[in-house]
């Protein structure tokens, strides 16, 4: 028979292994197995590993060609070589439509073409009002240029996500859906409140 010392000793190890049975378990299923291999995340867009600081990004806009700095807002952005061809338009179009789709947050996100040319972007104005770009004359340019060419994983026609702190952190790959990108941006603006 088991005298009520040792009962108390059972119970306090069987606590004891309510508290720490989890714990080595999740520990063990984290670092030792590929349990995670087959989970899918909820971000629409790919997440670029490892993020990478641009810095301080200055950017001119279409409408008065003022250098604006990026203060704590979010950027989509997207590369071109020469010219702004149909690509090039039909991604302004996008970027626009998903800021505007965010209605009352929309002020949090920037629009931000990087052009390896100098372009006359007089007639896109009135067409895509507050857009920005940056371009080879701009003193960041080859910096920013440099970080796409030394990162294989980043792919020349998409559309990239900067955080407030000038993180590239986010590549949405030509063809992703834009109700995609503008909840991983919604579900970005929420929680960095």
């Amino acid at each position: 028979m088991i005298n009520n010392q040792s009962k108390g000793r059972l119970s306090l190890i069987g606590i004891a292994l309510m508290f720490f049975v989890p714990i080595f378990l999740s520990w063990y299923l984290v670092f030792f197995s590929d349990y995670k291999d087959g989970i899918k995340t909820v971000n629409n867009g790919e997440l670029v590993s490892p993020i990478v600081n641009l810095g301080p990004i200055n950017m001119r806009s279409f409408s008065d060609d003022k250098v604006y700095s990026h203060d704590s807002t979010w950027i989509l952005a997207f590369l071109i070589k020469d010219e702004c061809k149909d690509l090039c338009q039909e991604k302004l179009y996008q970027i626009r439509q998903i800021r505007l789709a965010l209605g009352k947050d929309q002020d949090k996100l920037e629009r931000l073409v990087l052009a390896k040319a100098k372009l006359d972007w007089d007639s896109y104005k009135n067409k895509y009002p507050g857009q920005k770009y940056i371009d080879i004359s701009m003193a960041k340019f080859e910096s920013i240029i440099n970080v796409f060419k030394s990162n294989p994983e980043l792919k020349g026609n998409s559309i990239y996500l900067i955080d407030p702190y000038g993180n590239l952190m986010m590549q949405y790959k030509n063809g992703a859906e834009p109700t995609g990108i503008i909840k991983d941006i919604e579900r970005l603006i929420r929680n960095a409140r």
